[in-house]
């Protein structure tokens, strides 16, 4: 029996997650929990959630690979890096090792964990790049709940809007949980999306409806037409990430997939 069976996954992922990995640890025989002989593991102490990590050495794997049902019992928090040498690439990212190794909600549950998430105007880190000149700033965006897109109000003339109207491809991540600084209990939530991004000038026909949607507290709807343009994003693939999923050993990793372009 191998230790590992190999999942192939087409998708092309880029990967915006960072920090606590709940995953996959080593893969030797599980002798010790059958009363044999076995390796002797590594005691490396406690991760951000208190449980301690018991490293054995595994065999190499690459990303796409998913455990087997005879895997060797592991400590929350573990990722398969750490008893593995793991080979990621853009095919096969860690975020998805997640996904393949844990069992996922359907799309709709996904969706509806996005939508409480973000219940009004919500801050977002909004990347954009052009001509290898990435650059990240902060953004309110509201979410549509029926067409399942973002909009975002943005300056005329920002270097954002120069750059998505030359490359729209964008990506956006909005986090909230613990903080060293904050202290509290130590769980987290993310809404990390890919997408598309499409600018909307004030002459456009949607301007204004939109607006109404958006919820404009600043400035006044003539004075919008002034000064603002709108950022429509279309988000094509979003990483939900709550670490309390573990807790019903579900995937702290949820992949949501836009199945259809918005209407």
């Amino acid at each position: 029996m191998t230790n590992h069976q190999i999942r192939k996954t087409p998708a092309a992922w880029l990967t915006l997650a960072a920090g606590l990995l709940v995953t996959l640890t080593c893969t030797t025989a599980i002798a010790e929990e059958t009363g044999k002989k076995g390796p002797v593991g590594i005691n490396v102490g406690a991760g951000e959630q208190g449980h301690v990590a018991i490293i054995y050495d595994g065999p190499p794997l690459t990303s796409d690979q998913v455990k087997s049902a005879g895997h060797r019992s592991y400590s929350r928090g573990m990722t398969c890096s750490e008893c593995h040498d793991v080979k990621y690439d853009f095919m096969s990212t860690a975020s998805e090792q997640f996904v393949n190794n844990f069992p996922q909600l359907s799309q709709e549950q996904i969706w509806q964990k996005v939508v409480t998430f973000l219940p009004g105007r919500e801050r977002f880190a909004l990347a954009t790049s052009m001509d290898d000149q990435p650059i990240a700033t902060t953004v309110d965006m509201v979410l549509d709940k029926d067409e399942r897109v973002f909009y975002v109000v943005s300056e005329i003339g920002t270097e954002k809007l120069l750059q998505l109207r030359v490359n729209p491809k964008m990506s956006a991540v909005r986090f909230a949980g613990w903080t060293v600084a904050e202290g509290g209990k130590q769980e987290w939530r993310s809404v990390q999306m890919r997408g598309t991004a499409e600018v909307i000038p004030s002459t456009d026909p949607r301007f204004d409806k939109t607006l109404v949607k958006y919820n404009l507290v600043r400035v006044t709807l003539a004075r919008a037409h002034r000064r603002f343009d709108l950022i429509r994003v279309t988000p094509m693939q979003i990483f939900y990430f709550d670490t309390t999923l573990a807790d019903d050993q579900k995937s702290v990793y949820q992949l949501w997939e836009r199945s259809q372009p918005p209407g």
